[in-house]
């Protein structure tokens, strides 16, 4: 019995896979500001969904940059409680098996590169726009290497411009990221109309997306989060075609098919991959 989940700023989903292949139930809760009632309530979730037989493997994300050893999560604007607390020990000593941790956006672009819009590519970039703005870039299926994470929502487009929940100015995330268009227009993304707002959020994105395929040059760039499903595709594209020139093809830009599985297909992904 495999344990997936993800560990949103807002909400946890947590899944139990029989297979490693597919899901077999899941639920979603509300995520605690404190690491410590957090844990108990992925317990209480997971005893429900397993029926108490046996967790064999553990996979799953949370919202943030982990630290080098993926152990803990070492920033987050969302869920600050969870900060430097020892989430892979716990679970290990918890579930007492093998216990794999990643980056939520990591784990979602690998789902969408191995399992959705980006099959059969193989370089995959994938930007996550909901509450916050993150990315990742995929290869060969497997989630690229590096020391940090990716923060692709914390990328300069407006120097000194607004402000971004994690301190710095002009960020990505700052004027494309769910929490900040409530912000910015006074009303939430999925029930913002003006066609003039979302041109100018779509003009912010293609900066974004074009600073993304100059840097990872992907065959293949994959929006996913609740936000991307508002954001006029065919605005992004056209300001695309403005801003990217030095490539003579610009790679082709979609949107995710997984929705909120991608992160426990991903995580499934992950748990195969270290087999």
């Amino acid at each position: 019995m495999f344990l997936v989940f993800d560990i949103g700023g807002t909400n946890m989903r947590i899944a139990i896979s029989s297979d490693g292949r597919t899901i077999k139930s899941s639920k979603i809760v509300p995520t605690p500001k404190e690491f410590e009632n957090g844990i108990e309530a992925l317990k209480q979730v997971v005893v429900e969904l397993s029926s108490g037989e046996k967790i064999t493997a553990v996979a799953g994300s949370v919202a943030g940059p982990l630290d080098k050893t993926k152990s803990m999560l070492v920033a987050s604007p969302h869920i600050p409680g969870w900060i430097q607390k020892p989430f892979k020990t716990q679970l290990e000593s918890v579930f007492e098996c093998r216990v794999l941790l990643e980056n939520d956006t990591a784990l979602g672009g690998l789902g969408e590169a191995v399992f959705g819009a980006g099959a059969g590519n193989k370089i995959v970039a994938f930007i996550n726009i909901g509450t916050g703005v993150n990315g990742a870039k995929i290869e060969d299926g497997k989630i690229d290497e590096n020391a940090l994470g990716f923060e692709t929502g914390h990328q300069i487009i407006v120097p000194s411009g607004k402000p971004c929940n994690c301190g710095g100015k002009g960020h990505l995330e700052s004027y494309i990221g769910g929490e900040n268009i409530e912000r910015i227009y006074g009303q939430k993304a999925e029930d913002l109309k003006d066609p003039a707002a979302w041109d100018e959020i779509a003009k912010y994105a293609a900066i974004g997306i074009n600073n993304t395929i100059v840097h990872w040059s992907p065959d293949i760039l994959v929006l996913g989060g609740s936000v991307s499903q508002s954001l006029p595709l065919d605005r992004v594209k056209a300001h695309l075609t403005e801003e990217l020139k030095i490539f003579p093809q610009i790679p082709e830009v979609v949107l995710g098919t997984l929705g909120h599985d991608a992160g426990f297909c991903g995580a499934l992904k992950l748990l195969s991959l270290v087999d």
